[in-house]
């Protein structure tokens, strides 16, 4: 599984530098991307219990998720794009 970004407007060279910045965001963090992305699956969970705090997600899972939208961020820079806008991170097998 690899980092991809998402972010039909861009042309593919813009997309490869909006890759790496996000990539470097999680270098710098020592964590693999994957690892962050599938911490949202908790978020996930815990909102469809209805936010029970039974489900709420560990405190590890939140430091990904906000390591996570650091990275979207990085992209959203690179890109240009502007707040309110969406950049997906994603992964796609190569």
């Amino acid at each position: 599984m690899q980092l991809d970004v998402f972010y039909p407007p861009a042309p593919p060279a813009q997309l490869e530098a909006a890759r790496a910045a996000a990539l470097a965001v999680f270098g710098a963090a020592d964590v693999d991307p994957y690892n962050a992305w599938l911490a949202w699956a908790e978020e996930l969970r815990w909102l469809e219990c209805g936010c029970d705090d039974a489900y709420r997600p560990s405190d590890n899972a939140r430091r990904l998720m906000d390591l996570h939208s650091r990275a979207q961020m990085a992209a959203n820079s690179v890109l240009g794009v502007s707040d309110g806008e969406v950049v997906t991170l994603d992964f796609v097998e190569r």
